[in-house]
């Protein structure tokens, strides 16, 4: 009786406590009992609990008190609207924690600094690390200036169902590591967020690393962790956009992060490999091209049950890499297998190389199988790259490459816009078109015995010098048949650019066609005498470098006087490591400095569009 009045109150207890669970509250087992204590869900306010929100205050150590104290049961941490500035060093986290961003509440972190998010492991294995750690509508924004690359890494060691979902990583990748470390980690995922900007030093350096528990993996080491070189598994990377952060002209001043792979087998895999690992439907614009061989825009070494599937990558300004997929095994007694590269779309990559490589090993018999690459879209201007390649067989029962279609057209833009809002998105104001003037013209013959024309690229600036009221505008050149000067209110102008498309040589002097404004349809003619030009200086250079960048060509460096015609982009040059001979250097109107090289093919383009770091 005794007995069975035991197991009654026993069973009560569990009752109540799964009646806590559904009503607001968590279970806790107490370390080293039996004891399982119940806590109350909680939601906490960021800003009360002393974070400043002004991005002046430093936030480190209110951060980390407020994770210190709130350390029992399922913890929602509340973040308001406002900019929350971190500097160099470390905060730690444990688990039962989501973090719910409101719209427009920035984590900032700029002058070179570094801030690692560690996810503790006090113990070796699966279970030695924390659990349950999401981040919501997340923000994490850096910046790269003479600084250096100010930086937000979350470092994950033995971590589980551990979710970022509607997050941005704005321009804070290391240089010589990755935003997110999953090392020995399991159900990760990485949902519906933007990552954006890669100033590596280390090119092949990817936003999201999935790799193993060991010291070397990790971008920050947390005194007190155990490694044991276990895998990464069931890993979720799905629905994200990884996009460079770009000038107002649309150029890439930081690649796109490489998205997703790896690069080491620790203790030749004796703890197991990495495996699960889905990139779907996510979007790639404008990553550094990798050139050298056995690299790649992805990765991985030593995998199986991968899925990169139902993907966007697409190249807009950035020329393409050697190989954008590299599938690697260097372990003689492991067989990758399962391996699905599927209904990805890949707009203008052009590789040097090929799309995608199959590497079995230096002897070429370390196996894959289970291989299926199918349903794949290609677009590319040109012929050119293979787009499956191995240094193997790649036929037989277990393999499946088939309809992947290729399809030849001109360069079309493609605009990605981020999903979320990020620092460096502009948007350029539509210019007002002025109202055309209305004037009688006078019938005029030719008096010009000579006229010649010199047509340039309509997007070339000059700037009117300080006595331009002097000057008249003409409907055309003087002498020209039926020229005249047209009425205009010099008062209206606000600045002194005027866009150029055309110059002209004649009896009566030297002209330009000019607008007030880039958009403008509204065209005159002016005497050159006023107009000041950008300053060029040009000398003998001689170097070889590889082209990097998609940028336009011209038959002058940009702004020259004599007027640049574009002759395509670099795209469309037949090969990557050119021959520089000349080098001009144009300072405008501000006084900035532009670099621009001429090839042995006699054109010229931007100094940014080739690898300078080589």
């Amino acid at each position: 009786m005794n007995l069975r009045g035991q197991h009654i109150v026993a069973t009560a207890l569990t009752v109540g406590i799964a009646l806590l669970g559904m009503a607001g509250w968590s279970t806790v087992a107490t370390p080293g009992s039996s004891e399982t204590v119940a806590y109350a869900d909680t939601t906490i306010n960021a800003q009360h609990q002393g974070m400043v929100g002004n991005a002046k205050t430093v936030n480190n150590d209110a951060f980390q008190k407020m994770i210190d104290k709130w350390n029992n049961g399922n913890v929602t941490v509340h973040v308001p609207k406002g900019t929350y500035l971190f500097n160099a060093g470390h905060v730690v986290l444990h688990s039962n924690l989501t973090f719910k961003f409101d719209k427009g509440a920035v984590f900032r972190i700029t002058n070179g600094d570094r801030l690692n998010i560690a996810y503790p492991s006090p113990e070796s294995g699966y279970d030695g690390g924390i659990s349950n750690v999401t981040w919501k509508g997340a923000t994490f924004q850096g910046d790269n200036t003479s600084d250096g690359q100010s930086v937000f890494v979350q470092s994950l060691n033995h971590a589980q169902n551990v979710t970022f979902d509607g997050c941005v990583f704005d321009n804070a990748e290391s240089p010589t590591g990755h935003y997110i470390d999953i090392d020995g980690s399991r159900n990760i995922n990485v949902l519906n967020s933007v990552f954006t900007g890669f100033n590596g030093s280390m090119d092949y350096k990817e936003a999201i690393q999935v790799d193993y528990s060991n010291k070397k993996a990790m971008s920050y080491k947390l005194t007190g962790d155990q490694y044991d070189n276990l895998p990464s598994y069931n890993v979720t990377v799905d629905g994200n956009q990884f996009l460079p952060v770009t000038r107002k002209s649309g150029q890439v001043q930081s690649y796109a992060p490489n998205p997703i792979g790896e690069h080491a087998i620790y203790g030749h895999g004796a703890a197991g490999i990495i495996h699960d690992v889905h990139f779907t439907n996510n979007t790639v614009v404008d990553p550094k091209p990798l050139l050298d061989d056995g690299v790649a825009t992805i990765h991985f070494k030593g995998i199986s049950n991968l899925w990169i599937s139902g993907n966007k990558f697409i190249n807009q300004h950035v020329l393409g890499s050697g190989n954008y997929i590299y599938l690697y095994n260097s372990e003689p007694s492991y067989d990758m297998k399962n391996l699905n590269i599927t209904d990805n779309q890949f707009i203008n990559v052009n590789p040097t190389k090929q799309y995608i490589y199959l590497d079995a090993g230096k002897t070429n018999d370390n196996p894959m199988s289970d291989i299926t690459i199918t349903g794949n879209k290609i677009t590319t201007q040109k012929e050119g790259a293979t787009f499956v390649d191995g240094n193997f067989a790649l036929s037989g029962s277990g393999i499946k490459i088939k309809d992947n279609k290729t399809t030849i057209a001109p360069f079309t833009s493609t605009t990605v816009t981020p999903q979320k809002p990020i620092t460096n998105t502009s948007v350029n104001k539509p210019t007002k078109k002025p109202n055309k003037q209305k004037q009688k013209l006078k019938k005029r013959k030719q008096t010009n015995k000579q006229e010649d024309y010199y047509a340039g690229l309509n997007t070339q600036t000059a700037q009117l010098k300080s006595n331009y009221k002097t000057y008249s505008l003409y409907n055309h050149i003087r002498g020209h048949k039926n020229w005249n000067i047209m009425k205009f209110d010099w008062k209206k102008i606000k600045n002194k650019r005027v866009y150029l498309d055309m110059r002209a040589e004649a009896d009566t002097g030297k002209w330009y066609r000019i607008r007030f404004s880039k958009n403008s349809t509204t065209k005159y003619w002016i005497r050159k005498g006023a107009l000041e030009f950008n300053k060029i200086t040009v000398e003998d250079y001689d170097k070889e470098l590889n082209l990097m960048k998609v940028y336009p060509v011209y038959t002058r460096p940009f702004n020259d006087p004599l007027l640049a015609k574009q002759k395509g982009t670099t795209a469309d040059l037949n090969k990557r490591e050119m021959t520089i001979t000349h080098r001009a250097r144009r300072i405008d109107a501000n006084g900035h400095q532009t670099t621009y090289y001429q090839m042995s093919n006699g054109l010229w383009t931007r100094a940014g569009a080739f690898d300078l770091d080589a």
